[in-house]
């Protein structure tokens, strides 16, 4: 028996040990982290890969109505809650899973900016502006307050 919950497939990898999944309502990109590896949703490939670090996943969605979602395995919700708030995400907790809203700027897809994010202390600020037609960038620790 085969389930398909969208047109986006799962690799051949990923058809075999899902349980008869074969596709799935958003694009799918095999990640390889930390020892693991499976098909996730393509905006969400890198905070997953970083979540792997931390702890194990047992499912995520990049858009569910008006937020994404991570399942964190039994046991490692905190160290998952924990990264999604260095990363800004403001996560909310009903029954296990971690929902939160898909940032305007879509760099939870890439594992090097979501890296990049997690260096950066939590009480930056980030300015842009323009200058001699150029843009700079300016990190500067948060007004406390």
């Amino acid at each position: 028996m085969t389930v398909s919950l969208g047109p986006y497939p799962l690799c051949a990898i990923c058809r075999q040990t899902n349980g008869g999944l074969v596709a799935v309502s958003h694009r799918q990109f095999h990640l390889r982290a930390h020892g693991k590896e499976a098909c996730v949703d393509q905006g969400l490939a890198g905070l997953i890969d970083a979540l792997w670090a931390v702890c194990d996943t047992r499912s995520c969605c990049e858009q569910d109505g008006d937020r994404a979602y991570v399942v964190p395995e039994w046991g490692s919700l905190d160290a998952a809650h924990e990264m999604l708030v260095r990363l800004g995400l403001k996560p909310t907790e009903r029954h296990g899973i971690l929902y939160f809203e898909p940032p305007a700027t879509p760099f939870l897809s890439d594992p090097e900016q979501v890296q990049n994010r997690l260096r950066r202390p939590a009480t930056t600020s980030v300015t842009w502006r323009v200058t001699g037609g150029k843009f700079q960038v300016s990190a500067q620790p948060a007004a406390n307050g």
